[in-house]
């Protein structure tokens, strides 16, 4: 699976968890899925406590100073592998960050993304916001 952390300031884990009530659906405990209803699910959503434990502390400084503070609550998302999933991934990430304050960061760059940048289709590193099929194909076989 792949998957992308959406970390966020400036509020509370309540707040996101109405909001994220409100775009996915509610399963259980803290998790969410994308679409509402769908017998197949693309995203699969929950609160992200893991991530000061899985860095290394050069990156969260990193984190830090990009959102001018430590994240409040982070999130993520875990994208299904049966579909591409971007446009599901993009929706879901722009809906977020156009609601809360923060940043969102996939497993193929260093780059911390603005809901600008998304939108937008900025290029980091040579490629747009997750775009794992532009890095699988110009990521040399071992």
């Amino acid at each position: 699976m792949r998957s992308i952390v959406i970390h966020l300031a400036d509020t509370t884990r309540e707040a996101v968890r109405t909001q994220l009530s409100e775009i996915a659906e509610y399963t259980s405990g803290d998790e969410w899925r994308y679409p509402h209803r769908s017998s197949a699910p693309v995203l699969y959503i929950q609160f992200y406590d893991d991530y000061e434990r899985e860095v290394e502390p050069g990156e969260m400084n990193s984190l830090a100073s990009e959102l001018d503070q430590m994240p409040s609550v982070s999130i993520i998302a875990h994208v299904s592998g049966r579909v591409p999933g971007g446009a599901e991934v993009r929706w879901f990430t722009e809906s977020v960050l156009g609601t809360f304050r923060g940043l969102a960061q996939d497993e193929y760059s260093p780059h911390y993304w603005t809901v600008a940048e998304i939108r937008s289709q900025a290029i980091a590193h040579g490629h747009p916001f997750f775009d794992y099929e532009g890095w699988h194909e110009n990521t040399p076989a071992v």
